[in-house]
């Protein structure tokens, strides 16, 4: 281990299930959270060390996958700095490290992956807390007011400024984990931002409470706070309580397809990125339109009894068809072609993709008039371009090829922008405050003339 600095502290450490194999260490907390330990926390599969009768110590690599996952597996572990305080460093992950990079050579285990460190507590990943507080970085707070709302399962998010800086402070209903904490509000809360601002977020200096009036335990975890952004699509005084309360609550049903919406795929192929955006397409209209069927009057008792009979019906012809001196359908061919009409009439009352991209872009059009002018029908030309790419070949003409990657590129740049606009939506924003930020932002601008030159002489663009 290397000499101590402001960030690393030495202690004692052990497994929380193992308290008596304690050994020495230094946590290191930044720039990422690092334990290291002078001597084994936990015995690894993966190695096993042999002493020679001289004294000599071989440390042999047995190579086996199974025991190098387990060795993996995320372990809580316990410790006591010198200078008195607990410590609980969650989901550790890592092993044995080099031992011939100290001198004398010494057993070292390195825990390079961290969930989280907790301080000034003895908690395991399973402990709830009774609050929690935060700060995000990236978006510019200068106009951001103070103010509180609650979720719809009775939590409660205020927003607050402290020492000159603006925190969030949340009170779930029901006391949660760090873990649950970081899933279910800081990464809606990040990704939120990034929504209104389309710069990156951070969420940074989270810390806990067990009681109302306990003290905030500060939470070590991977950071990289976000540089304050410029030229934001709307500014931060969008990012209040009510909207971030109403996210809080979007997340548990959008499964983070939210932020997959917003996610940068800037140097992936244009093929990626289109089936990427589609299916995160698909999968949102399934969240923001749950009960969007094809025949609304039709119950779930009714689909069955249809497909019951269909399947009684299209059997019935199967085995009526005169086969010549074709072979005879045995019994296995039979069930295997009754589980296929099941299976084809399970989803028969479900909405088509082509019918999902509609109900989108009609929410995204309802807001932005004109986002897709420059498309003839965008949910056909979204459409295509997926079934082509999922379902079917492309042309062997070059000439038709390079019109498909142009069309690749403007579905592309397009639904990013259709997605955003759906979320904004979602988000409760004003759609003439959508129009008034896109009509001042050269990043719109820039997608509807490259969409425009895009598909100038393809089958998608508008005559």
């Amino acid at each position: 281990m290397q000499p101590g600095s402001t960030d690393s502290l030495e202690g004692t450490f052990w497994q929380i299930d193992a308290p008596e194999r304690q050994v020495r260490g230094q946590l290191t907390i930044a720039p990422a959270p690092v334990l290291e330990t002078l001597g084994p926390i936990f015995e690894e599969r993966a190695f096993r060390i042999e002493t020679s009768p001289q004294g000599g110590t071989t440390i042999i690599d047995g190579g086996n996958s199974d025991d190098l996952v387990a060795d993996w597996s995320p372990r809580d572990i316990h410790g006591v700095l010198d200078n008195g305080r607990e410590v609980s460093v969650i989901g550790a992950q890592g092993g044995m490290t080099d031992p011939s990079s100290s001198y004398p050579p010494q057993y070292r285990q390195r825990f390079g992956t961290i969930r989280h460190i907790i301080h000034d507590a003895h908690v395991d990943r399973e402990h709830v807390f009774y609050a929690g507080r935060f700060r995000l970085t990236g978006p510019n707070w200068l106009r951001h007011a103070d103010g509180h709302a609650d979720t719809t399962d009775g939590g409660r998010l205020v927003s607050l400024n402290d020492g000159g800086s603006q925190w969030f402070e949340f009170t779930p209903a029901e006391p949660m984990s760090v873990l649950d904490y970081d899933r279910a509000v800081l990464h809606p809360t990040e990704t939120l931002a990034t929504l209104f601002t389309s710069h990156p977020a951070e969420a940074v200096e989270l810390a806990v409470r067990q009681s109302p009036a306990g003290p905030w335990l500060l939470v070590h975890r991977y950071e990289q706070p976000a540089p304050t952004g410029h030229h934001e699509l709307f500014d931060a005084s969008y990012l209040t309580p009510q909207r971030c309360a109403v996210w809080i609550d979007f997340r548990r049903r959008s499964n983070g397809l939210d932020a997959a919406a917003l996610d940068d795929l800037t140097g992936v192929a244009i093929q990626t990125s289109v089936l990427t955006l589609a299916a995160v397409a698909e999968g949102l209209h399934r969240r923001l339109y749950p009960d969007k069927k094809r025949v609304a009057a039709l119950s779930r008792t009714d689909l069955r009894a249809a497909r019951k009979a269909a399947r009684v019906a299209a059997l019935a012809a199967v085995r009526s068809i005169d086969r010549d001196d074709r072979p005879e359908l045995t019994e296995a061919d039979l069930t295997a072609f009754g589980e296929a009409m099941n299976n084809a009439f399970a989803f028969i009352n479900e909405s088509t993709f082509r019918t999902m991209m509609d109900d989108l872009v009609g929410t995204a059009v309802s807001a932005v008039p004109g986002i897709v002018a420059e498309f003839a029908d965008w949910p056909a030309a979204i459409h295509s371009v997926r079934n082509i790419l999922a379902h079917r070949g492309t042309e062997d003409d070059l000439d038709a090829h390079d019109g498909f990657i142009n069309t690749l590129v403007a579905a592309s740049y397009s639904l990013r922008w259709v997605l955003r606009t759906v979320l904004l939506v979602q988000a409760q924003v004003n759609p003439a405050n959508i129009v008034g930020a896109y009509e001042l932002s050269s990043a719109y601008h820039h997608h509807q003339t490259n969409v425009r030159e895009l598909l100038a002489g393809t089958t998608h663009a508008r005559r």
